[in-house]
C-alpha cells in the first residue's frame, strides 16, 4: 500500500530510475570485456586475492540500498573483480521476496533488510541461507524545507527532549512519512519503535497510535503516511514530508538531517535485544517481534521443483564474496552500518555452513569469525 505523490516527486523518482537504468545498461555493455580482465581486492585479513571477471552480477536490493549499490558498492565490486553489476528495480525486501517467488524477477543474489524476507524463499528452495552482515540503525530524518525544521533541529541538538518528537507527530498538519509494513521491514520497525518509545520515554498511553493513525480497522495506521521505500528519502529531502523513517546509512548517503535514536529505540544494539522483543506487530498474519535489524545477503537459486538448482552466473557468487571483503566492509561502515562477524541462518535440510556456502564465500565467512545461528 503506497501513497500517490505530487508531480514533483514523481519527476524526481523517474529521473532517479532513469539514472539507474543507464548504469545497468553501462554495466551490461562492459561485461564482455570484463570477462577477460583480472583485478585484485583486499581480503579480510589484508592480503590480496586475484579475481577474473565472470560477467554480470544480478542483485535484487532492498530499496534502502539503491543509492549505495549503484553509486558505491557496485563500482567497487566491478573494480575489484572485473564483473559488471545490475539487477531488478530496488523495492522493499518483502516485496522483492514475493516477486522472486512469483518469478517476476530472477536475480542471482539478494540483499535484504532482516533475514525474514530471505527466509520466505527457503520453503520453495530458492535460497539456502541468509547471512547477516551488519546492523542497520533506525533514525528519524527530517526536511530542511519543513515548517517544523527549527523544532526538529532542537530535538537533534538536545535543546528539546526526544519525547517532543512524538508531540510533533501528533500535531495537526505535520506530514510524517514511513513505509508499508507488508512491503518493507522498515515500516514495521518504525511502528515498533513508536510503541517502544511509549515505554522508554514515558509517553502518554496511546500517543504512538495517535501519531500513526493506528486503529482496530487500520493496524498499520494512516495510508497517507505510507510511501515507497526507494522514494521516501527524496520526499523528505524535497519537503513533501516533514520527517520520516530512515535507516542511518540511507540518511547519510542522501545528506539528510536526522535525529539519532538511543540504543533502546534504534533496533541496532544487540545488548538491547531483550527490550526490543517486548514489542510486536502482526504483519500479513505473522507476528513480528522487535529485534536487531541486520543487512542480510544470499544467493538465489532458479526455480526447479523441490530441490536447489545450481546458479547460472559465477558473478553472483563473486558479489556475495565481495560483500565479505575488507573493501565492502569499509564502505558499509563509512555510511553508518555497524559491522559484526557474519551470522548464517540456514534453510531446512541445510545442516552446515559448508552445505550452504560455495568455497570462496565459506573461507571469507570463517576468516571473519562467522557463526551459524542456532535459533
Amino acid at each position: 500500500m503506497t501513497r500517490l505523490r505530487d508531480s514533483k516527486s514523481l519527476l524526481l523518482r523517474s529521473t532517479a530510475l532513469l539514472c539507474v537504468a543507464a548504469l545497468v545498461a553501462l554495466g551490461s555493455a562492459v561485461s564482455a570485456s570484463a570477462a577477460v580482465t583480472t583485478r585484485s581486492s583486499r581480503g579480510p585479513t589484508g592480503g590480496h586475492t586475484a579475481h577474473t571477471g565472470h560477467g554480470t552480477a544480478s542483485v535484487a536490493c532492498a530499496g534502502s540500498l539503491l543509492k549505495l549499490y549503484y553509486d558505491t558498492l557496485g563500482p567497487a565490486f566491478k573494480k575489484a573483480t572485473g564483473d559488471a553489476y545490475g539487477g531488478p528495480p530496488c523495492a522493499g525486501s518483502d516485496a522483492l521476496a514475493q516477486e522472486i517467488l512469483s518469478n517476476e524477477i530472477s536475480p542471482g543474489a539478494f540483499l535484504a533488510i532482516t533475514s525474514q524476507a530471505i527466509e520466505e524463499l527457503f520453503p520453495k528452495h530458492r535460497a539456502k541461507f541468509a547471512m547477516a552482515i551488519a546492523a542497520d540503525p533506525l533514525v528519524v530524518a527530517y526536511s530542511r524545507h519543513s515548517r517544523y525544521f527549527t523544532q526538529l533541529n532542537e530535538i537533534k541538538t538536545g535543546k528539546k527532549p526526544l519525547s517532543y518528537l512524538f508531540t510533533l507527530f501528533t500535531t495537526p498538519g505535520f506530514r510524517l512519512g514511513r513505509t508499508s509494513p507488508p512491503q518493507d521491514p522498515q515500516g514495521a520497525f518504525f511502528i515498533l519503535m513508536c510503541d517502544l518509545a511509549e515505554k522508554v520515554l514515558h509517553l502518554a498511553p496511546g500517543e504512538a497510535d495517535r501519531a500513526l493513525g493506528i486503529t482496530t480497522s487500520l493496524p498499520y495506521g494512516s495510508a497517507s503516511q505510507q510511501y515507497d521505500e526507494d522514494a521516501l528519502p527524496v520526499d523528505i529531502q524535497t519537503g513533501i514530508v516533514d520527517a520520516g523513517s530512515e535507516y542511518l546509512p540511507e540518511a547519510i548517503q542522501y545528506g539528510l538531517d536526522y535525529i539519532v535514536l538511543p540504543s533502546t529505540l534504534d533496533f541496532a544494539s544487540p545488548s538491547e535485544s531483550s527490550l526490543y522483543s517486548t514489542v510486536s506487530l502482526k504483519v500479513s498474519g505473522v507476528v513480528q517481534h522487535g529485534q536487531v535489524v541486520y543487512l542480510n545477503s544470499t544467493l538465489v537459486s532458479p526455480k526447479k521443483g523441490t530441490s536447489f538448482a545450481p546458479r547460472a552466473e559465477a558473478a553472483d557468487e563473486a558479489f556475495i564474496a565481495f560483500m565479505l571483503s575488507a573493501r565492502a566492509r569499509d564502505i558499509l561502515e563509512s555510511v553508518g552500518y555497524r559491522l559484526r562477524p557474519p551470522v548464517l541462518f540456514l534453510a531446512h535440510g541445510v545442516k552446515t555452513a559448508a552445505d550452504a556456502l560455495p568455497p570462496t564465500i565459506l573461507k571469507l565467512f570463517h576468516d571473519l569469525g562467522g557463526k551459524v545461528s542456532t535459533s
